[in-house]
């Protein structure tokens, strides 16, 4: 090999190496690229993909659906009934934003009289009433309804904090008018945070413990630190009321700290 010949391959043998060192270089910066919550990847002490650890979901397995402890219907006017779905979530740190379920009601022969489905959040540990109004029944008799929840629930985590807000439902009066039945709840909001378009549901109790009836309004601002009087009204006389409960559904995506 003559001079001419290896200085030739000392340039061959640069550029091989220099196009080498680039390449290494690229491809060290595409595979290390700082681990996230959302790069489809098992990493950063993740239980799973892009859950658990340091993510703010929790993996699906780690928690199971919450308990629905009673499904009923209540009639409205002839022909139209609400459905109530009394719900317990056991986990305190856990909360879930949107939540798909559905209402079947059948009657006597399991046939489908009505279908609602809807969607809603789930806050953390307690229990909860999902309603769903006016459902249109024609002259059929309910004689069995089902609530399921359609989809895996996406539960993300909570502040423990969270469980600290304390919405005062204590002051409340029921009396009957014109062929009806009203009550009148007082919610007091004892915590630092705003909470907006509060479902607030009320259940009337018989002496065996037996839910009478339900109903739900809507309270579109709750501010924190102040009282909001709401009234619930039945077309109806409603008799025999040993206790009430009201439950503001108050939602820990939505609130606004003061």
């Amino acid at each position: 090999m003559n001079w001419a010949q290896r200085r030739k391959l000392t340039y061959v043998s640069i550029m091989v190496v220099f196009f080498a060192v680039v390449a290494f270089a690229i491809y060290h910066k595409a595979n290390n690229v700082a681990a996230t919550c959302f790069d489809r990847k098992q990493n950063q002490s993740e239980a799973g993909i892009d859950c658990g650890g340091p993510c703010n979901n929790y993996c699906a397995y780690q928690l199971s659906d919450p308990i629905v402890e009673w499904v009923r219907v209540f009639p409205v006017t002839p022909g139209i009934v609400d459905a109530v779905a009394y719900v317990k979530n056991n986990y305190p740190t856990a909360a879930a934003q949107n939540v798909s379920y559905d209402f079947k009601l059948y009657d006597a022969s399991n046939n489908v009289v009505a279908d609602r489905t809807g969607s809603t959040f789930l806050g953390p540990a307690g229990e909860t009433a999902i309603v769903e109004t006016l459902i249109p029944i024609a002259n059929s008799t309910v004689a069995l309804t089902r609530f399921s929840f359609t989809d895996p629930i996406a539960w993300q985590k909570i502040s423990p904090t969270f469980l600290q807000t304390v919405i005062n439902t204590d002051r409340n009066h029921t009396e009957n008018f014109d062929g009806g039945t009203r009550l009148t709840a007082t919610l007091e909001n004892d915590s630092r945070l705003n909470f907006l378009n509060t479902d607030t549901v009320a259940l009337f109790y018989d002496k065996d413990g037996n839910v009478i009836t339900a109903s739900k309004v809507l309270v579109p601002a709750l501010p924190a630190l102040q009282s909001k009087v709401v009234y619930f009204t039945w077309p109806y006389p409603v008799n025999n009321i040993v206790r009430t409960q009201i439950i503001p559904r108050i939602n820990p995506f939505t609130a606004q700290p003061l």
